[in-house]
């Protein structure tokens, strides 16, 4: 006699798929639920407030009286501006010069602390512990550094018989310009050293050790192996340095208040000066959007240089 044994009847296809989606679509609700607070604050904080500064740019738009629409005539203004295009130029040479001196101070920090034990925690909290300042705090810490006769570092080079110690360093714009260089340096290098010894402490202890066996000195291994597989975290600290750079302000506002004659003005600091000293805020409006396109367009070149060579990666 043949005992026939019910088979396990499961929910229809159609059902599952329902279920499948009806998942997803919880999942995609959590997540655009999760990242509307950041979302929100974007908007209210970055896209309403460059919409507005674009419809500026298109105003005479004094503090107090009424706006009068001027089409273009504040770019045609920014365009034939001298004094604009000679605080870009400043811009540019504080950042040709800043940036590689950074990047090479970061590499060779975050080749200080990669490693382990006691004393290398103790030197990498030293040299993050500048980041945590606030650029102007630091600014006016190195005023009083610096100022003429009592500052600390004219004290030290007195008694080395180097100078006299009567030094003012900010009121020429050589011994200016190198004093603001230095003091960005110490104060922004901790992030890229952070984000190199990540990269750096990724890399496989096995193929270095291989290379050394092999005969290749530091030099070769930093070069060929450590240099190379980092070339990503190296890559996203030069964007972060050449945007931050091109943007300095608070420095060169606490320290020389863009002189001596205006040698030590910044594209931002020019900005600043258009908007609220001068009260042309349609016309500072245009100088911002045009300092904020160049910066997209380098971080852009950039990005694409690195998308380019993540895809030859690939290949």
């Amino acid at each position: 006699m043949a005992i026939t044994v019910p088979s396990r009847v499961g929910p229809p296809g159609g059902a599952t798929a329902r279920a499948r989606r009806g998942a997803r679509r919880r999942s995609s609700v959590l997540g655009y639920a999760m990242v509307a607070p950041a979302l929100l604050l974007s908007v209210v904080f970055f896209v309403v407030p460059m919409v507005l500064l674009a419809v500026m740019s298109f105003y005479n738009w004094p503090l107090l009286g009424v706006a009068r629409p001027i089409g273009i005539d504040n770019y045609t203004r920014a365009f034939q501006d001298e004094t604009f295009f000679r605080a870009l130029g400043f811009s540019a040479l504080f950042t040709v010069v800043l940036v590689p001196l950074s990047m090479a101070v970061s590499y060779a920090a975050a080749v200080m602390v990669r490693g382990t034990g006691a004393f290398v925690s103790f030197v990498r909290t030293a040299f993050f512990m500048p980041v945590v300042i606030g650029f102007t705090a630091a600014a006016y810490m190195a005023s009083v550094m610096l100022m003429s006769g009592t500052g600390i570092i004219n004290v030290l080079l007195r008694a080395l018989g180097l100078t006299d110690g009567q030094t003012a360093w900010f009121t020429d714009a050589d011994r200016a310009f190198w004093a603001i260089v230095v003091l960005t340096i110490w104060k922004s290098m901790g992030v890229a050293m952070i984000l190199l010894m990540a990269g750096m402490q990724a890399v496989p202890g096995e193929v270095t050790d291989a290379a050394k066996i092999d005969g290749a000195g530091w030099w070769r291994r930093e070069g060929s192996i450590v240099f190379p597989l980092i070339r990503r975290q190296f890559a996203l600290c030069l964007v972060l340095a050449l945007s931050g750079t091109l943007l300095v302000f608070d420095q060169f506002f606490v320290l020389t208040k863009g002189g001596p004659s205006g040698a030590t003005t910044t594209a931002v600091m020019y900005t600043y000066s258009q908007s609220f000293v001068r009260y042309n805020l349609g016309y500072g409006a245009a100088l911002s959007l045009i300092v904020t396109a160049i910066i997209l367009v380098i971080a852009l070149v950039q990005l694409r240089v690195l998308r380019a060579d993540r895809a030859e990666e690939a290949r």
